[in-house]
């Protein structure tokens, strides 16, 4: 009598979770992380990291997730929510953010500054800024005695180790310009996400904001530092508007940046370009090239000549010159 052989039973693959993607990227991101920073702890890091990032249940692409981890593991930070966090964007995209905690482990990590404050200064503060005076061209005093009035500027400060100190002050009406060019800030206005860290912690921001500027005249030792990169970097991947809901295409003439080798597991991050419409037309003035995050214009070679810090009695202290 014949006997058929049993078949074995197949196993039914379960789908991959965000954490599993993470485990499965260990080794990409080991490439890319500074030797203090062991590939483990990062993973873990970031794995917890999941639990405490509101709405990373609505997320839609893993590939974003990872995306943002590579950076994060490039510039040296961990996803603590400390040094830096995931931020689930309104299209179920995650969104890396540097956070000002981990720009100033940064900015001492680089070993050129012996000194930084970035602050905020309000009503009732003793507050000047002279900057003709180069040994001290900021005063402050905080005035804890009395309830702190609404902010009037936003400064930072760092004394280099070789001598010499670098500031930037910036008024409510400059850090609220850059303010309204976010990304966050539009979707959040336009009543397409709840909350944004514009709304809800808006000194944080502002302070960052600052920093920002201040990187610009900090030493670099080469065009890749970690500092550097950091504040200055440009969510290449990502970039949306919240009028219809479609990607944003480069302007004319600008090609997508290249990606390295330890990026090869990204490869499907890239949007796909969109095709050539029918009909030409009119397209409205390009904006500035800015940070999706905080709406930070990116000023590259040249100081930009709408400004306001330039005027007709020409460059102010501190400007790019």
């Amino acid at each position: 009598m014949a006997q058929t052989a049993a078949l074995p039973a197949q196993v039914e693959q379960k789908p991959l979770t965000l954490r599993d993607h993470l485990v499965k990227a260990q080794p990409e991101f080991a490439k890319a992380l500074p030797s203090y920073i062991k590939p483990d702890r990062f993973v873990r890091t970031a794995q917890s990291a999941l639990t405490f990032t509101r709405n990373i249940d609505k997320v839609t692409s893993p590939q974003s997730l990872l995306a943002c981890c590579m950076k994060a593991a490039a510039d040296g930070l961990i996803l603590d929510g400390r040094e830096a966090a995931l931020v689930v964007d309104f299209r179920g995209d995650v969104q890396y953010r540097p956070m000002m905690r981990g720009l100033l482990k940064l900015a001492y990590n680089s070993g050129m500054l012996k000194g930084i404050v970035v602050e905020v200064a309000c009503q009732g503060d003793a507050f000047s800024h002279r900057p003709t005076n180069l040994n001290e061209p900021i005063s402050h005093e905080i005035n804890h005695v009395g309830a702190r009035g609404d902010v009037i500027a936003v400064y930072a400060l760092a004394e280099l180790k070789d001598g010499g100190i670098v500031h930037e002050v910036m008024s409510v009406a400059q850090v609220n310009a850059i303010r309204d060019r976010s990304d966050a800030w539009r979707a959040f206005k336009a009543d397409k996400i709840k909350s944004t860290p514009w709304h809800t912690d808006w000194s944080e921001m502002a302070r960052k904001t600052v920093f920002r500027r201040l990187s610009k005249y900090l030493p670099s030792s080469s065009d890749r530092d970690a500092l550097h990169q950091a504040v200055e970097r440009i969510d290449e991947d990502y970039s949306f508007t919240i009028d219809n809901g479609s990607t944003s295409e480069l302007p004319a003439g600008t090609a997508p940046k290249k990606r390295g080798g330890a990026a090869a597991i990204l490869k499907d991050v890239t949007p796909e370009t969109a095709k050539p419409a029918q009909k030409k037309k009119a397209q409205p003035p390009a904006e500035d090239e800015h940070d999706p995050n905080t709406g930070e214009v990116f000023d590259h070679d040249a100081p930009d000549p709408n400004d306001p810090r330039f005027n007709d009695e020409g460059p102010q202290p501190g400007d790019d010159i």
